[in-house]
């Protein structure tokens, strides 16, 4: 998967992201879609799929549909993410810095994959834990 991702996945993701994006990106308040290093963050699509796509022992529908519900949160996260550091840039205050003020936002879009495959496959993940545990 993540050869998929650095052969052309990540530059077809980035333009379907500049396009659809725009209009989201417009009522946040940010006019123009800037070059972002939070466009590295984009990667946290791969781990979501191979866990959705990977996990045993996950019906094929549940599959499906947290594949069908994560895409979008995940694009909506990227959304924000940009947001968050292009309106960091305009309005830099003395005491702080981008970095700072997107830590947060990027440690929750790293986060995020894991969080919604723990929550789609949440009883299969709780039927290994037991099935693993003390005997």
């Amino acid at each position: 998967m993540t050869a998929l991702w650095l052969a052309g996945g990540q530059d077809a993701y980035e333009a379907f992201f500049a396009g659809t994006a725009r209009p989201l990106l417009h009522a946040l308040g940010v006019h123009a879609l800037p070059d972002s290093p939070a466009r590295r963050r984009f990667v946290n699509l791969v781990p979501f799929l191979v866990l959705m796509l990977a996990t045993p022992g996950l019906p094929w529908r549940r599959r499906l549909g947290g594949i069908l519900l994560g895409l979008p949160l995940l694009f909506l996260c990227h959304v924000g993410l940009v947001a968050v550091e292009a309106l960091s840039h305009t309005a830099r205050r003395p005491t702080g810095d981008a970095f700072s003020t997107l830590l947060p936002a990027a440690l929750f879009a790293d986060a995020l994959p894991f969080v919604l495959w723990a929550l789609f496959a949440a009883d299969v993940l709780v039927g290994i834990v037991r099935a693993r545990g003390p005997r």
